[in-house]
């Protein structure tokens, strides 16, 4: 029996996100899966461990509790509590020395060819995906300095007093109904779009609704037309399903159907995002949007409208969606929170023609059947006493400022180097560079100074006629915006 039990627990008495007996628990568990509490070795009786940790002793015998009813401890009466002579890790859990000396497999792997995509396209998507680092010019990302966060915590916690068989008894695989209910009525009334609450899909997120509308309307060697440069999601989801990606050219009217036509004659889904052109802005014209309605009636295409970030439009109201322009059951409509609310908030909308509304169900409960409740009912609430409307007000003057102080910071510092315009919409600028320089070359030396500028060309299929990086300003303050400011000046006479 072994008896030599260091005492010293480090405790952090500041710490109010983690209670004392977790700490207690957490360090014992950590120690003996790290061997440095041996099996069979006595612990202090609570009472001694309490007074000579500082704590009350009902601190102790609830850590010690815990760490008996997961088996990591054993209670013996009349000697004490003791390491048990047999983790729960035991069978869980390899021994390191194993692990470190643990040979690549021999095995031939054998993908399908989905997964053979995700191999070649693997660091891409990837990259893309971990972008949500809130590192000045991160694009992308919104202003959480001024999130109404106690509101929302109040919701959340509003949604949890639900009773639980109500909220459980609402898990349809479309989404939650007061959710869907919520969205039908501010799409129709902010986005101008035809749709009733059946037609809403709640997805997690916009990439979620775009991986549906893949599986379910693509196959291997369908042809997608997507803008170029475009956004990487939409790309990386068609592509997976084996269609064969074709880059259209952007012009300030937006997609354009007739370089389309010319160059590939015919396809069986358009990807666009004609209010807000990803990345470079602009909107698609009236003329546009109506002649590409009338082509993909006519050609048996599917158009998907992404919606990303309408909502931030400066001058004037928000356009109005294409779908709402739809009268042939054309258009599907992709809408996300995770750019009007906060990064982390996983939920989407997907907007389907009636007669595919069972399809889209079906494909929610072969893929994950529904999205988190919890989340959903504080958004329907969230929407349904008009906070999301504030919000977004709010944010557009916010976002307004910031981008005003950008293009302040930009004249005064960075001259002659960077081409920078005010834009009426959107959450970020296009920040073209002189000839000769490359966007790649120019984003990597601001990276080494802290400062993430994204490449157009990283969202190009084709060579962009000119290089240019991406300033995300929406989400950083007037310090961080001017700051980051002086340190891309630096590159002028900094090594690359």
């Amino acid at each position: 029996m072994r008896t030599n039990f260091e005492t010293f627990v480090p405790l952090d008495h500041e710490n109010d996100s983690v209670a004392l007996y977790k700490q207690i628990y957490d360090w014992i568990r950590g120690s003996i899966l790290r061997g440095e509490i041996e099996s069979q070795t006595r612990l202090p009786a609570s009472r001694l461990l309490a007074e000579q940790l500082g704590v009350s002793r009902m601190t102790v015998v609830n850590a010690y509790d815990q760490l008996l009813a997961e088996g990591y401890l054993e209670g013996r009466p009349g000697s004490g509590t003791f390491v048990a002579s047999r983790l729960p890790e035991d069978y869980l859990i390899a021994p390191k020395e194993n692990i470190e000396n643990r040979r690549e497999p021999k095995r031939r792997l054998k993908l399908s060819e989905y997964g053979k995509f995700l191999v070649r396209n693997g660091r891409a998507i990837q990259t893309n995906e971990a972008a949500g680092q809130r590192i000045p010019f991160q694009h992308g990302l919104p202003a959480l300095d001024d999130f109404p966060h106690h509101l929302w915590q109040k919701l959340i916690q509003k949604s949890h007093q639900t009773p639980l068989k109500r909220l459980l008894d609402e898990n349809e695989p479309t989404g939650y109904r007061p959710l869907r209910d919520a969205i039908a009525g501010h799409l129709r009334a902010a986005r101008g779009v035809n749709c009733s609450p059946e037609e809403v899909v709640i997805t997690n997120g916009a990439q979620q609704g775009l991986d549906l509308i893949s599986r379910i309307l693509l196959s291997s060697g369908d042809r997608v037309w997507i803008e170029d440069p475009g956004y990487l999601g939409a790309r990386e989801a068609f592509g997976a399903s084996g269609a064969d990606v074709l880059p259209v050219k952007c012009d300030p009217e937006g997609f354009d159907l007739d370089h389309a036509i010319k160059k590939y004659g015919s396809a069986d889904l358009v990807y666009v995002t004609p209010s807000h052109q990803f990345p470079l802005g602009g909107a698609m014209s009236l003329r546009r949007r109506l002649k590409l309605l009338e082509w993909a009636a006519n050609n048996n295409a599917w158009i998907v409208e992404d919606d990303y970030d309408s909502e931030f439009r400066y001058e004037g109201r928000p356009l109005a969606s294409m779908q709402g322009l739809d009268r042939d059951g054309r258009v599907i409509y992709v809408g996300t929170f995770s750019k009007t609310l906060f990064s982390s908030l996983r939920l989407g909308c997907l907007v389907v023609p009636p007669d595919m509304i069972e399809i889209f169900s079906t494909a929610r409960i072969v893929t994950d059947a529904h999205s988190p409740l919890i989340e959903q009912a504080a958004l329907a609430e969230f929407l349904r006493e008009g906070h999301f409307v504030r919000h977004v007000r709010r944010m557009r003057k916010l976002y307004a400022e910031r981008q005003q102080i950008l293009l302040e910071a930009a004249r005064k510092y960075l001259k002659g180097m960077i081409e920078l315009e005010h834009a009426s919409s959107g959450m970020h600028l296009v920040g073209w560079l002189p000839d000769g320089i490359s966007d790649i070359e120019f984003s990597s030396a601001a990276s080494k100074r802290g400062v993430r500028l994204a490449p157009v060309s990283d969202y190009a299929i084709r060579k962009p006629k000119r290089s240019g990086v991406l300033f995300g300003y929406a989400a950083f303050d007037k310090k961080r915006i001017v700051d980051a400011v002086k340190k891309i000046a630096e590159i002028r006479t900094g090594s690359r």
